[in-house]
């Protein structure tokens, strides 16, 4: 054999060892933290179980849908009525919908809001950004945003104009 095929040999025995050992590592470290994940159950048994969420539905095709009574309830701000309300999550996204109608008797602007998650406790779960679009005086438009994790499971919400 050539010096190369020699050197070469050598290389991809090491690259190979190399992919073994952390296999093995991250193999063990897998196992390592089931070990640990285990130790605080009672009896050494397995607890399973999902949290309880009481404000969800889970649907066949997976989807949770919020059915807390205060969610649903209408939201005012800036002459514009939130009704219809929905909370849903669904591969890792919850959209929260409403239908917005301007109650003023003027036009209303494009303006942005801060829909604030809330739990039961009162305490603030999360804030997002959305817009509610430009309408005239008695008109209807749906309103939409989202989240990209799982908030499903909120008490209510608060809106509030930037």
């Amino acid at each position: 054999m050539k010096k190369k095929e020699k050197l070469l040999i050598a290389i991809l025995i090491t690259i190979t060892l190399i992919v073994i050992i952390f296999a093995g590592m991250r193999n063990k470290d897998t196992q390592d933290g089931n070990n640990v994940a285990n130790q605080g159950d009672i009896g050494g048994t397995e607890n399973l179980e999902a949290p309880v969420e009481k404000y969800v539905e889970v649907g066949e095709d997976g989807t949770k849908v919020n059915t807390s009574e205060a969610l649903k309830s209408n939201k005012v701000v800036n002459g514009v009525e939130f009704s219809d309300i929905g909370l849903a999550q669904k591969s890792g996204e919850t959209v929260l919908t409403a239908t917005v109608k301007n109650t003023g008797s003027s036009a209303v602007e494009m303006f942005a809001v801060d829909i604030t998650l809330i739990d039961d406790a009162g305490q603030d779960i999360v804030t997002v950004g959305g817009l509610v679009a430009p309408m005239e005086a008695g008109a209807t438009a749906t309103f939409e945003t989202s989240m990209t994790l799982d908030y499903a499971n909120s008490y209510d919400f608060r809106v509030t104009a930037k």
